[in-house]
C-alpha cells in the first residue's frame, strides 16, 4: 500500500519476524515506521471485542498484525533486505 510518499515492505504477523526487519532495516541505515494491530483491542460497543467476548478460540499466532514502511525512494532496497533476513 503507497500512503504519503510510503510503501509497506513488510505485513505479517509474527513478533519474531518483524523484530528481524526492524534489525535488518537499522543495521542498514534504512528509515522507517511500524504500526502494531492488535483487532481485539478495538473498541466495540461498551468496551473491547476481547472484553466483551473474551479470547475463546482465538489463535493467538494472529492476535496481532505487524507492518512496517519505509519511504518509496527506500522501498527497493528495503525489500532486497526484509526478503534475505526472512528467507535465509
Amino acid at each position: 500500500m503507497i500512503f504519503f510518499n510510503k510503501e509497506e515492505v513488510y505485513f505479517g504477523y509474527s513478533m519474531e519476524d518483524f523484530s528481524k526487519v526492524r534489525s535488518i532495516l537499522n543495521r542498514e541505515g534504512i528509515k522507517y515506521t511500524h504500526k502494531i494491530i492488535d483487532p481485539s483491542g478495538q473498541w466495540f460497543g461498551p468496551g473491547t471485542s476481547r472484553g466483551n467476548f473474551g479470547s475463546f478460540g482465538m489463535n493467538k499466532n494472529y492476535e496481532k498484525q505487524y507492518v512496517v514502511s519505509v519511504k518509496i525512494k527506500d522501498a527497493e532496497n528495503a525489500k532486497f533486505f526484509v526478503h534475505s533476513v526472512l528467507h535465509s
